[in-house]
C-alpha cells in the first residue's frame, strides 16, 4: 500500500534527501514507470483537466533551484481538480507520489479539527481514484511483451510508448476531451 513521506530520512533509495523534503505531505506509491509514465499519458490529449507545474525548490543554500533533473519527482506536479479535492502526482523511475488538497485544508483549518478517520477515508478514496482512473491493476509491461510477441512492428515501436495507458474517464469529461481535440485539429 501506499507509504507517507514524513521527513528527509526518504523511503525512495533513488530520491535525494532534498527532493524528499520538497515531497513532504505526499502518499509513495511503489510504481515503475513502464506501468505509468505521467509526462506521456497526461500530454497525449486524453484529458484536458491535468494542469503541469515546473517544480522550483528552494536548496538548502537558501538558492532558488529551477534545475531539478536530478530529482525527477521534482521536475513536474501534475494537478487535477475533482469533486471535493485537487489531486497533486509527482512521479520518479519507480514511484507515484500524490496527495490531495481539499478546501478545509486551504481556509485555515486546523489538522486536528479534520478527524484521524475522516482524513483516513479520504487518502483512501484518493488512492482508489487513482488505481481507477489510470486502471493499475492492468499490468501494462505483460500486455507490452504479449503483444510485443506476437506483432513485430509493435516490437519495434514498444519503447517509444512505455508506461502509456487509456484513462478511465467519467463519460461527460471523455464527451468534452473529444469535442476539445476536435476543435484543436480543427483550428489547426
Amino acid at each position: 500500500d501506499a507509504l507517507t513521506i514524513k521527513s528527509a530520512s526518504c523511503l525512495c533509495p533513488t530520491i535525494s534527501t532534498m527532493a524528499c523534503s520538497a515531497l513532504s505531505g505526499f502518499k509513495a506509491l511503489p510504481l515503475p514507470i513502464e506501468q505509468l509514465c505521467l509526462s506521456a499519458v497526461l500530454k497525449c490529449d486524453q484529458s484536458f483537466r491535468w494542469t503541469k507545474l515546473q517544480a522550483s525548490v528552494t536548496h538548502p543554500t537558501g538558492a532558488l533551484k529551477n534545475d531539478v533533473s536530478n530529482d525527477p519527482p521534482l521536475d513536474s506536479e501534475y494537478r487535477f481538480c475533482i469533486k471535493d479535492r485537487v489531486i497533486c502526482l509527482r512521479q520518479s523511475e519507480d514511484t507515484l507520489f500524490y496527495r490531495a488538497l481539499f478546501p478545509d485544508e486551504e481556509n485555515g483549518a486546523s489538522a486536528s479539527s479534520v478527524s484521524l478517520l475522516r482524513e483516513d477515508t479520504r487518502d483512501k478514496e484518493t488512492l482508489e481514484f487513482i488505481r481507477d482512473y489510470f486502471q493499475l491493476k492492468v499490468d501494462l509491461k505483460s500486455l507490452y511483451d504479449d503483444w510485443a510477441a506476437r506483432d513485430p512492428v509493435f516490437e519495434g515501436f514498444q519503447n517509444r510508448f512505455t508506461g502509456i495507458r487509456i484513462l478511465r474517464q467519467d463519460p461527460w469529461e471523455c464527451l468534452i476531451s473529444c469535442v476539445c481535440l476536435l476543435c484543436l485539429s480543427v483550428i489547426a
